[in-house]
């Protein structure tokens, strides 16, 4: 079976740069892997994070899973322009966690929709058609080893969590047959502080998708962080090795299709400047 783990970087909603918590990027990022692969990922992961964090070393293992690295973190600690160790370190537990997806042969798909100031935007449809953008890629994905899928998001709210699904779970049951027969499921929902891999997806898509997207598609803005030049850093340190995590198939039409899918309003520009010029 393959699982796909399913987090989010910025907010679906309209973008207001007065507003705090406003985001000019919305990212849905999913990392899927062979359930044979799952138990060891996560504990190298688990030891990754005791690497980094000595006072972990001597901890119970439900402390170190609760004790998460945050993707908004590493990227404000990349973007500190005070520390260059601060910024180092931050650089290579991204590497290292780049790492492991690729020693597991994971693969990554998703959704990344790049918002004008003000447009605007049905909250209500935005993460849904994401999340069904990300399931028709996973369900090729899963179908073209013969495997099933299951996918995981991220819990919100519960009335968030079920608008989320209920797009799946119709498109599942419709008449004429399954878009998704290799789901065995809809998507279910799981807490980063007990589901592990979660983690790991929150860093995908936080610490290196949403900067990697800020860089290739807005203009960098002074004290604007999330037009920071230093999400340039990781574009331009990890690009290349994302960009070869990616899902990609060809349709019945020959068109080029998975991997993240690019919506961008600004300028308007394809989805293969996510990760590199």
């Amino acid at each position: 079976m393959l699982v796909c783990y399913i987090d989010e970087a910025g907010t679906p909603a309209e973008y207001c740069p007065d507003e705090p918590g406003s985001t000019p990027v919305f990212v849905l990022a999913g990392v899927a892997v062979e359930d044979t692969h799952i138990d060891d990922l996560l504990m190298d992961y688990i030891h990754l994070k005791t690497a980094y964090n000595r006072a972990l070393r001597n901890r119970p293992l439900s402390d170190v899973i609760r004790t998460e690295v945050k993707g908004a973190s590493l990227r404000r600690d990349i973007r500190n322009p005070s520390s260059r160790d601060t910024r180092r370190r931050a650089l290579q537990y991204l590497d290292d966690v780049v790492g492991l997806l690729e020693h597991h042969h994971c693969r990554t798909m998703g959704h990344v929709l790049v918002k004008q100031t003000g447009g605007a935007m049905r909250v209500s449809a935005t993460y849904p058609s994401a999340v069904a953008d990300l399931a028709a890629t996973f369900n090729q994905q899963a179908g073209a080893v013969n495997r099933r899928g299951w996918m995981i998001l991220d819990s919100q709210t519960k009335t968030k969590n079920e608008g989320n699904v209920h797009t799946i779970t119709t498109r599942r049951y419709r008449r004429g047959g399954s878009k998704y027969p290799q789901l065995v499921e809809s998507p279910v929902f799981g807490h980063s502080d007990t589901h592990v891999l979660l983690q790991i997806a929150d860093i995908l898509a936080s610490a290196l998708l949403y900067p990697c997207a800020c860089s290739a598609f807005l203009p960098a803005i002074p004290d604007d962080p999330h037009r920071d030049a230093a999400n340039r850093i990781v574009r331009e340190t990890f690009g290349i090795r994302l960009s070869r995590l990616q899902y990609h198939y060809t349709d019945s039409s020959g068109v080029m299709r998975g991997g993240f899918r690019v919506i961008d309003r600004v300028g308007h520009q394809p989805a293969r400047l996510l990760f590199q010029d």
